[in-house]
């Protein structure tokens, strides 16, 4: 499946926000004895080999950590990772080595992150699968993230980014009205990644970035985001960042008016979806039939006169981190 190229160009895009098995990310890749296309691929190119080694160093740091029932979490969810890199990264080598680059850079900087402060028992799930229906060829390749955690109940959390994905994916497979055009036609595909975010000590902040292709032109690319609390299980409406009242709705739509011209966006600002909240600022997407794709960027600097007092950025936090 060629994909990994256009995978690798929406995060370069989009992302720029700002054991067990699989002993190659583990414990290092040992190349005198890589047996499987991608760990050739990876040892026969000197950068592709210093990402994986960084997602080694940053596993091995993060287990070292650990014990108990996280340290067996981290090493089912790294076995899986993996597992899912080994069925993703094929076709041409041009395509396995932006694929490889692309999946060990995120994993390592996830990684990273989950490393910062408590484990928070997040694994990654992804759907890898291609075919052909209707005489035209399709390829998958999407990861989101589960919420594994015992201390909330977080059903709702992880079913709202399952079903997402699944119902993402299911539009990427040629149906009995797909018209293949004759010849041979491109690919249909839909890849997705997720990035995450501690914007508090008690949230985790996710953001998803797809593309999908099914025929014409252009491919749609996309942004959505969803803020969990890990006490309750439950996702963060803006609603519940900002003080009572409209007034953080009107200030975001006079931002965005600056540089996206499109009617109603105070409505448009109602979709909650839109906004990813990141350690130090709130992005805001926009795809490009809604004048897009653009990304309004607000520190929460600029916002802390409508952020709760006892919200998950609390204006006092801000104070203290602005130099």
């Amino acid at each position: 499946m060629a994909r990994s190229a256009a995978r690798t160009c929406t995060l370069a895009a989009l992302l720029a926000l700002g054991g067990a098995g699989g002993a190659g990310a583990q414990t290092g890749l040992d190349c005198a004895r890589a047996a499987t296309p991608v760990e050739r691929a990876i040892c026969g190119n000197a950068e592709l080999l210093a990402a994986d080694r960084a997602v080694s160093a940053s596993y091995a740091a993060l287990r070292r950590k650990l014990g108990g029932a996280a340290r067996e979490h981290l090493a089912a969810d790294q076995a899986r990772w993996l597992a899912n890199r080994e069925r993703a990264c094929v076709g041409e080598p041009a395509d396995v080595e932006d694929c490889l680059m692309g999946r060990d850079r995120d994993r390592a900087a996830l990684l990273v992150l989950l490393a910062d402060g408590d484990y928070p028992f997040v694994s990654e799930q992804a759907i890898v699968r291609s075919g052909e229906a209707r005489g035209i060829p399709y390829g998958i390749d999407a990861s989101y993230p589960q919420f594994d955690g015992t201390q909330a109940d977080f059903t709702a959390v992880n079913r709202k980014l399952a079903t997402a994905t699944a119902q993402a994916v299911a539009r990427v497979v040629p149906g009995p009205d797909a018209d293949n055009g004759g010849g041979t036609p491109p690919e249909w595909r839909y890849e997705q990644a997720f990035t995450l975010y501690r914007p508090s000590d008690w949230t985790i902040s996710v953001a998803l970035v797809w593309e999908s292709y099914t025929g014409g032109t252009h491919s749609t690319i996309g942004m959505s985001g969803t803020l969990v609390d890990l006490r309750t299980g439950a996702a963060v409406l803006p609603a519940d960042v900002f003080k009572p009242g409209d007034a953080w709705l009107r200030e975001l739509a006079r931002l965005a008016r600056a540089d996206l011209k499109v009617p109603k966006l105070a409505d448009m600002l109602k979709d909650t979806g839109r906004y990813i909240f990141l350690d130090d600022r709130l992005e805001l997407s926009f795809n490009q039939y809604e004048g897009g794709p653009f990304t309004l960027t607000v520190p929460y600097e600029q916002l802390k006169t409508f952020l709760r007092p006892d919200g998950p950025i609390p204006p006092e936090a801000i104070a203290k981190e602005t130099p």
